[in-house]
């Protein structure tokens, strides 16, 4: 008996939470990094964009020759926002986490990204799901809050208010390179929109991390995570995630990316020692039944929207 095809719905699903995985390995590479060298959170941000461009163009244009510059200039001005959006989430979980705790940066940006998703879905994308989803939603930010934690008694940092201000900054940029990614995705080859984003993002960050000072000298390992950095996180993440977009609703697929800062937190227990307590394990359980939830909901794709 011939095994049935994989529905655009469920192949959606896993493209996003295989780039959830890629993008759950960022803290433990970067902290990699930063043991083996001495840096800063811009150089190493500006460093993905400069490694994953060349690579992006090398493969976009071998595969799609001339079209690669073949885009509609109202388009153009959606991929210019994208790439903006994608340099405000980057550069303003930096900042954040230099006025607050990491935990705190990391629970207000996470648990926020899908609320902002949700609404800008409603208000670009006019798109309306099933109550499930929303349930789903629930159980995955109050699984957010155990898997990260909070610890009231910790050191909150040096600046709470603009802390937030920035973790928030971060998320409404993260929701809206989201939106961006969804209204471009039946539109041109992922590779493509790729290039013009980090393209984008690095001409915003030259000159920032060239005034706070861009380091350029990194042992063998440092390279290393770098290019897993700018390559595998950068090309291939950011890839399945658009390819996941074309038939996943925005608001879904925050929620499956939900399964980065488990990934986080399993890789920082194999690899740095980091063990989670009863109420992570609790917060994973819950992160892991609302992704089913999603799942299962069998939501169809939402046509793409005009903007």
């Amino acid at each position: 008996m011939s095994t049935p095809p994989i529905s655009h719905t469920t192949r959606g699903f896993f493209f996003i939470a295989l780039s959830a995985i890629l993008f759950g390995s960022i803290g433990v590479a970067t902290r990699g990094i930063f043991n083996s060298a001495e840096t800063n959170a811009l150089s190493i941000t500006l460093w993905r964009a400069l490694i994953a461009l060349p690579v992006l163009f090398a493969i976009s244009f071998f595969l799609l020759g001339k079209k690669l510059f073949a885009i509609r200039r109202r388009d153009l001005r959606v991929m210019i926002l994208a790439g903006l959006m994608m340099t405000i989430y980057q550069a303003g979980f930096v900042f954040a986490v230099r006025m607050v705790s990491v935990t705190i940066a990391t629970l207000v940006t996470l648990g926020t990204v899908p609320i902002f998703a949700a609404l800008l879905s409603a208000l670009v994308l006019h798109e309306r799901l099933p109550p499930q989803v929303y349930f789903a939603l629930a159980c995955a930010l109050v699984g957010l809050v155990f898997l990260v934690g909070f610890q009231p008694g910790e050191n909150l940092g040096t600046n709470i208010g603009l802390g937030i201000f920035f973790s928030l900054l971060t998320a409404v940029g993260s929701a809206s390179f989201q939106i961006c990614g969804r209204v471009l995705a039946n539109r041109y080859h992922p590779l493509q929109t790729l290039t013009v984003f980090f393209f984008i993002a690095a001409l915003a960050l030259l000159p920032v991390t060239l005034w706070s000072g861009f380091v350029v000298n990194y042992p063998p390992v440092g390279w290393l995570l770098l290019l897993h950095l700018g390559i595998g996180v950068s090309v291939l993440g950011y890839a399945f995630l658009i390819l996941g977009l074309r038939t996943t609703p925005a608001t879904i697929a925050t929620i499956i990316a939900l399964f980065e800062p488990l990934t986080g937190a399993l890789l920082a227990w194999l690899l740095l020692g980091e063990r989670l307590g009863a109420s992570g394990l609790f917060g994973a359980v819950l992160l892991l039944g609302a992704m089913l939830m999603v799942m299962r909901s069998h939501t169809p794709a939402a046509e793409p929207a005009e903007v």
